[in-house]
C-alpha cells in the first residue's frame, strides 16, 4: 500500500510542475469580443472586449480565436500557437483567415497582434494593425519565417499574445499615413 507521505510528495510534484509550466494568455484589446477555443481543452470560451483568457501551457496547442463562434473550425481564425519541448516555441497564425496578403478577415489584426515569451530570453512576434507581415505572423502554412522561440533550453514561462496590441500605421483626416 501507498503511505499518505509518497501521495502528498506526488501532490507536490504535480504542483510544482503546473507552477513552473507557465501560462498561455491571450490579451483582448480590442473594441469586440472573440471566441476562444482550445485545442488542448476542447473548451469553447467568450473573450470579452478588455478581457484576458488564461490556461496552463501543455505540451502544444493552438488557441483558435474567431468574431464568429460557427468560424472556430473554419475560415475567420486568428490563432496562437506554440509548442513545449525543451525549448518553448510559439506563432501568430493567419493563414485560416487571411486572403493573400489581406489580413481584414483576421481577429486582432485590425489593431495589431503581438505575441511574447516570459522566463529567459525570448523572441517577439508583433504584427502591426492592417500589416503584411510575413516575418512575425505565419500566412501561408509552408512558411517557417514566423516561428519564435526563446533560447535553446528555456521551456518555462508564460506565453501572451495581446489582440489590437497597437502600434500599427494609422491614417489622419487628410489620408497621409501617421505613425
Amino acid at each position: 500500500m501507498f503511505s499518505r507521505g509518497f501521495f502528498g510528495a506526488v501532490a507536490l510534484q504535480s504542483l510544482i510542475a503546473s507552477a513552473l509550466a507557465g501560462q498561455a494568455i491571450i490579451n483582448n484589446h480590442c473594441g469586440y469580443d472573440v471566441t476562444v477555443l482550445s485545442t488542448a481543452t476542447n473548451a469553447q470560451t467568450t473573450l470579452n472586449a478588455g478581457g484576458t483568457h488564461t490556461e496552463p501551457l501543455s505540451g502544444q496547442a493552438s488557441l483558435k480565436i474567431a468574431k464568429d463562434p460557427s468560424l472556430l473550425w473554419a475560415h475567420g481564425i486568428t490563432q496562437f500557437e506554440y509548442s513545449v519541448t525543451n525549448t518553448l516555441w510559439y506563432d501568430i497564425s493567419l493563414i485560416d483567415c487571411a486572403n493573400g496578403q489581406d489580413g481584414s478577415g483576421c481577429p486582432g489584426h485590425d489593431g495589431g497582434i503581438k505575441l511574447e515569451a516570459s522566463g529567459g530570453n525570448c523572441k517577439v512576434a508583433h504584427c502591426p494593425a492592417n500589416a503584411y507581415c510575413p516575418e512575425q505572423a505565419y500566412w501561408v502554412w509552408n512558411d517557417d519565417k514566423a516561428t519564435k522561440s526563446c533560447e535553446d533550453g528555456q521551456a518555462g514561462g508564460d506565453v501572451t499574445m495581446t489582440l489590437c496590441s497597437g502600434g500599427g500605421q494609422k491614417r489622419s483626416v487628410a489620408g497621409r499615413i501617421a505613425y
